[in-house]
């Protein structure tokens, strides 16, 4: 009897930690160190007739989900929203869906690596893999990128709108859990 009890519970146990190794996301990040975060106070994302809209085909849920959880991270940064030319950074991001054809036209797009060679090109998106979320940060002076993070986002066509809402969300707020300005906590106790 004592056994069985045992059994059940250590089962129970490796299902929790399980779970909770299926939750724990870290992202990958990047930023440019010499760039001055701090100054940091306002942000816009490309408006939706830029290149930035036509390189990928999302659909409007996606695209609104996605943006509208960048707002909300930004907003908890107490950052304000202004117009593209005005905003002190522009937020980007990228879905790679079934291919990193596209990342290709993305990465020169945000300057992500400008002048790089295939190799460098290929370096820069070694980590990078299908269905997967990359959030670019641009200083809006030069447009090039200040901050990238990227993370798993795996949309199932079969889930209902608010479970693939669920995982978009979740996607965004690990990408920017990370961005190293000054109203961000938790990317300033590290």
């Amino acid at each position: 009897m004592i056994s069985i009890k045992y059994k059940t519970i250590a089962a129970s146990f490796l299902c929790f930690i399980l779970t909770l190794s299926g939750c724990s996301v870290s992202p990958e990040y990047r930023f440019n160190e010499e760039y001055d975060f701090s100054q940091i106070k306002s942000y816009s994302l490309f408006p939706r007739e830029s290149k930035f809209s036509s390189i990928q085909q999302l659909s409007d849920f996606e695209r609104n989900r996605i943006e509208l959880t960048i707002e909300e991270e930004m907003e908890r940064f107490a950052l304000v929203y202004k117009d593209f030319e005005e905003a002190d950074v522009v937020v980007s991001y990228f879905f790679v869906e079934r291919s990193l054809k596209e990342l290709k036209a993305y990465n020169k797009g945000v300057g992500a690596c400008l002048g790089c060679s295939d190799n460098q090109q290929k370096q820069l998106n070694k980590d990078i893999k299908t269905s997967m979320l990359i959030v670019d940060v641009l200083g809006n002076e030069k447009k090039r990128s200040i901050y990238r993070s990227f993370v798993d986002m795996k949309l199932d066509e079969k889930d209902t709108s608010d479970e693939n809402n669920a995982v978009i969300k979740e996607a965004v707020r690990n990408v920017l859990a990370n961005f190293p300005v000054a109203n961000n906590p938790a990317a300033n106790s590290n």
